[in-house]
């Protein structure tokens, strides 16, 4: 199918609020490990900020015209840093009543990151994008740029139930998009719980999970004077993620069960520093490091409520880890019970119950590792998820074909 307007490989967009090797969002990694692999067939540019931090969306990289290998770049500064303490008063005092439209739209920029500029750029552009994908509902530039993307516009929602997602502006945001990609059937299933998509295309995409290579545990295990069995969390150290309620059940499990694990946090700390018997916070590690670290592990703890994937959770079961996953979560919760590889625990004596039979039972432990491998293999490997992306970018550039040309 040739481009509208030329000949040649089809243009892609890709939109999101942070973007580059630097940044380690879970949203923000899939759309660059997307955008790269798309380049293969594809000319793609990504729209995106200049700031590194969610938090405060500070402007931190250039901006302008950048390479990421095969895949153009575009930066945007930030016009508003965002005043976290503000806008949690805001959200608190939103989120228990129902907001009028300028209120919400207030809170949408209050949130950042404020990008008019990139917004203005999609406007300027849509015509040469033969599609265009937002990766995350939640902020401004997939809130304003579906406004001017229209008919071209793929969103990948990464949707988790939150108290956000009520507001009538993210109604009007998932009446726009031509297409759709969730990471889980849970994610589509709560998305259509609340809006209505219709018959616009959608596919489960998921994301995809490279084989894991070699680690050396004992290497980690000397490096960081681990001696005895261990459970493992990674990711932001969060109160948010689940963090707290998790260390409080680790506490419990400590004190009810004999010749107890560790646990170990590795990852960037958005709370107090635990300093409790048998948790050792280790800091942020290389990917090498992590995985090491993974691949001795006796269980991967995952405790966040509110998830619309956990990519550790599918790392940990490709190297045969199994996952303890709160059962809150309807997307962990159908992670551990379609796939066989993990424990769904939820409250403290199902969490203690569970852990205990993962680090002391060899057996069941390593029948969960083999499910959750082949889980992982059968659901999340790259070509399979890049056939569903492509998939989505030749419907909607055939509809936009067909809307600019209806003779065709």
């Amino acid at each position: 199918m040739t481009p509208p307007g030329g000949s040649g490989r089809a243009r892609v967009g890709v939109v999101v609020q942070r973007y580059g090797p630097l940044v380690a969002g879970g949203s923000e990694s899939l759309a660059r490990a997307v955008a790269a692999r798309l380049a293969a067939d594809y000319d793609v540019t990504v729209f995106t900020s200049c700031a590194l931090d969610y938090v405060t969306w500070r402007n931190e990289l250039p901006s302008g015209r950048s390479a990421d290998g095969p895949v153009e770049v575009l930066r945007f500064p930030v016009e508003e840093e965002r005043d976290l303490d503000a806008f949690n008063v805001l959200s608190e005092s939103l989120y228990g009543r129902d907001s009028s439209r300028e209120e919400e739209l207030l809170w949408l920029r209050r949130q950042g990151p404020y990008l008019p500029g990139l917004v203005e750029s999609l406007r300027q552009r849509r015509a040469e994008l033969d599609a265009i994908l937002f990766f995350t509902y939640l902020y401004y530039p997939t809130v304003e740029g579906t406004r001017v993307a229209g008919e071209r516009s793929i969103l990948v929602p990464t949707t988790h139930d939150e108290p956000p997602l009520r507001f009538g502006i993210y109604a009007e945001l998932f009446s726009r998009p031509a297409a759709f990609a969730f990471l889980t059937r849970p994610e589509e299933e709560l998305v259509r719980s609340r809006f209505d998509l219709g018959a616009r295309p959608s596919a489960v995409a998921g994301i995809g999970i490279d084989p894991p290579g070699p680690a050396d545990v004992e290497a980690f295990r000397i490096r960081h004077d681990v001696a005895g069995p261990y459970a493992l969390y990674a990711g932001r150290i969060d109160a948010g993620k689940g963090c707290g309620e998790m260390l409080g059940h680790f506490d419990r499990y400590r004190r009810d069960v004999r010749g107890a694990a560790e646990l170990l946090l590795i990852g960037r700390l958005a709370m107090p520093a635990p300093r409790q018997p048998g948790v050792r916070y280790l800091g942020f590690l290389d990917e090498a490091e992590k995985s090491a670290a993974m691949a001795g592990a006796r269980a991967i703890l995952c405790p966040s409520p509110y998830e619309s994937l956990s990519i550790v959770l599918l790392e940990g079961m490709a190297r045969g880890v199994p996952a303890l996953a709160t059962a809150r979560s309807a997307v962990l919760r159908d992670h551990c019970v379609r796939s066989g590889g993990g424990l769904p625990y939820a409250n403290a004596d199902e969490f203690v119950e569970a852990l205990d039979l993962l680090v002391a039972d060899a057996r069941i432990r390593g029948a969960l590792g083999v499910a959750g491998r082949r889980y992982v293999e059968r659901e999340y490997a790259w070509s399979a998820v890049m056939a569903r992306y492509r998939q989505l970018i030749e419907a909607v550039r055939y509809r936009a074909l067909r809307a600019s040309n209806p003779a065709t």
